[in-house]
């Protein structure tokens, strides 16, 4: 049920539209009016727009979750998987009709146990990096002497590199590589 401001609004609305209208004071008071109540509704209406776009990023951001846990729980199983395949067999790829799994070792990483005792011997083997008299380890170049020599330097130590899972899908024809 309207009452008489809606009315009077929706006849001046229905003049707007069809023919200039020559405002007076009462005419221009009464467009005033008619904009507010638009405005309004606008409002009314990115406000209802915004809560909805709010529900769906909080769906969509469960259902990832879901999903998601789903993936990695599936993921985790594959891993011991091709673990265990690769201690019984030796095989590094497992291929397969929808994809591959993959076993690959990563880079051992040096890491100094204890600085003042690399120190003494960093010099003589040119294991330091300098910069504006800064002295640092320079780990690659450790790396590469430990790889060469196959003599660690006192005060360092080989954290052993462990062995990378990853996967790889194929879907029509396509291969797409993720690494875990």
């Amino acid at each position: 049920m309207e009452n008489f401001v809606d009315q009077m609004l929706l006849e001046l609305e229905e003049k707007l539209q069809l023919e200039k209208i020559d405002f007076d004071k009462q005419n221009a008071n009464r467009a005033l009016a008619l904009i507010g109540k638009l405005e309004e509704q606008m409002s009314d209406v990115n406000k209802l727009a915004d809560d909805e776009v709010k529900l769906i990023e909080q769906y969509r951001q469960s259902e990832i979750e879901r999903l998601e846990k789903k993936r990695s729980w599936l993921l985790f199983n594959l891993e011991n998987f091709a673990r265990q395949q690769m201690q019984q067999t030796g095989e590094k790829t497992i291929r397969l009709p929808k994809g591959q799994l993959s076993m690959r070792k990563g880079r051992d990483r040096v890491e100094i146990s204890d600085m003042s005792v690399f120190m003494k011997v960093a010099a003589k083997y040119g294991l330091l990096r300098i910069t504006e008299a800064k002295q640092e380890p320079d780990l690659q170049a450790i790396a590469t002497h430990i790889k060469r020599t196959g003599e660690i330097p006192i005060g360092t130590k080989i954290i052993p590199a462990g062995i990378n899972f990853s996967y790889q899908l194929t879907t029509n024809g396509d291969t797409t590589n993720v690494t875990e």
